[in-house]
This record gives structure tokens, sequence and C-alpha cells, in this order.
């Protein structure tokens, strides 16, 4: 399925969802159940920014932007980590005022049925996200993939928790499974925004050196390289380094010598852009300019 397919269809289960769990809210009068309709806002919020984001960063290279617009998605992503936060704050400021007031439930077997049903919807549309994000090389749908991935996980302990209060008559559970749920975005949100912070800021990309560095000492041709650079935009790896080859090596051989790495790269790291510069041992023995 395709990228945009993907996130269209995301966009219409979100919606689905946050009804369904608005369903929830209003058949038991949980807070936490309320706390969870409230972050499928923020999911849907943030589908409808991947799908943005996803039909820009496809839009081809212009004359202003002369690398592409892949960029579109880590953007996506940094706003998606900012929403999160919103609903983590949205959540504690709703189950403060339960937890010195705890109220009993209604109707929550019922309720927690029809969360249920919501759960397992997100659980299908994570692993379909999950899926093609590695399938089409994008960062946006990784990111929302493991978004609904966290939801799950903190719908499951709702679940768990509200059961455990109505079995109990322990009501202050609910706030405070509600107030676990804002702990659990707040740390997703800092994932989020702290590894999309350190892609726009050009972070190098230490596995990939690895292997590049793999790549270059079994491929031979050339006396050394030096000055290797990594980042990451989007889900593409940007490598820059310098080749030293013998004085008499030809342009013919050096564009050979350059192809054959390209493409030795390439097999290893789907996707990454490389460019490198050739230069003659002589040029190598000078000290490298800032």
């Amino acid at each position: 399925m395709k990228k945009q397919q993907v996130a269209k269809l995301a966009v219409g289960i979100g919606l689905l969802i946050f009804f369904i769990k608005l369903a929830a809210y209003l058949i038991s009068g949980s807070v936490a159940l309320l706390s969870d309709a409230l972050e499928s806002i923020v999911n849907i919020v943030a589908s409808i920014m991947m799908l943005a984001s996803i039909r820009v960063a496809m839009m081809p290279a212009d004359a202003d932007h002369r690398y592409g617009h892949q960029r579109a998605e880590n953007i996506s992503c940094l706003v998606e980590g900012i929403l999160i936060v919103i609903a983590a704050v949205l959540i504690l400021l709703a189950s403060a005022g339960r937890l010195l007031d705890p109220q009993p439930f209604t109707s929550i077997g019922l309720a927690l049925m029809v969360s249920l049903v919501a759960t397992a919807l997100n659980g299908g549309m994570s692993f379909l996200l999950l899926r093609s994000s590695k399938q089409n090389g994008s960062i946006a749908l990784e990111g929302d993939a493991k978004h609904l991935l966290s939801d799950v996980i903190s719908s499951v302990g709702i679940v768990i928790g509200l059961f455990l209060a109505e079995m109990t008559g322990w009501y202050v559970l609910d706030p405070i499974m509600a107030l676990i749920v804002a702990i659990l975005l707040l740390r997703m949100a800092y994932s989020v925004l702290a590894k999309t912070c350190r892609d726009l800021m050009d972070h190098s990309c230490p596995e990939s050196e690895a292997i590049i560095e793999s790549v270059l000492n079994e491929h031979g041709g050339f006396l050394q390289y030096h000055d290797l650079k990594t980042r990451r935009v989007g889900y593409n790896v940007y490598a820059e380094m310098h080749v030293c080859v013998p004085a008499q090596t030809t342009m013919a051989e050096a564009h050979d010598l350059t192809e054959s790495l390209e493409k030795a790269l390439l097999q290893k790291i789907p996707g990454i852009v490389v460019s490198i510069h050739m230069e003659t041992e002589k040029e190598c023995l000078l000290p490298s300019q800032p």
C-alpha cells in the first residue's frame, strides 16, 4: 500500500476510534477513558499532519529547494511531539479534580468492551503503519506507528486499572491511571522530540558510519579516505567523504571507482545519498581546511 493511502486510512481510523472512545467515556463517566479519548484527538491531528508532510516530502526538488522537501516529515514529527505534550497537560488537568474527589462508574462493563474495540483497531493500524514505513521508507509513518502503539499500551493499562477499581471499589484508581497515561505520554513526547531535533540539527548517524567504513575498508581501489560525514533527512542517510587515489589515476578510473563505491554503499544502506570527493595522494597530505 502506498504511503498516501496508508496515511489517509490512518486519519479515517483515527476519527472512528475517537468516537468509540468518547462513547466509552459517556457510558462510564471515567476520567481515564476521557484521557484516552483526548489522546485520540492528538492521534487524528498527528495523522493529518503526517498525510500533509508525506505529500510535501514527495514533491520533487525545485529552484528554491535544491535538495528536495524530505524535511517536511521531520517537521511533522516535531509538531506531533508538541501535540503529545499538550494532550498530556490536558489529561493532567482533567484528572487533578477527580484525584481528590473520585466518583463511581456507570455501566463500566460496557464501556470497557467499547474501549477494547478501539484498542484493537489502534493496534491493527499501528502494525499496518509500521510495515508500510519499512516498505516505503517514511519516517512520518514510522513516527505515527510508534505513537499509536504507545496509545495501545496506555489503553490496555487504563482498562486493567478501571477493572481493578470496579472490583475493589477504589475509584481513586481511575484518576491515578489517567496520571500514569499522562506520564507515559510525556515520556513518549520526549523520545519523539529528541529524535526529531537530532535529525533537524544534522546529527551524525553512527550506525550508518560504521557500515560505510566497513564497505570502504573491504572495497579497496584507493589509498585512504577521510572526513567522513553523515546526516539524516527524512528516512534517507546523506554521506560525504574524501577518497585519496594515486596521482596517475585518470578521470575515467576515478569516475568508475566513484560509481563502484556508490553501488556498494547502496546495497548496504538503501536510499543513501553519497557525495565522494576524489583527491590525489599529494592533496591528501595537505591539512584539512575549516
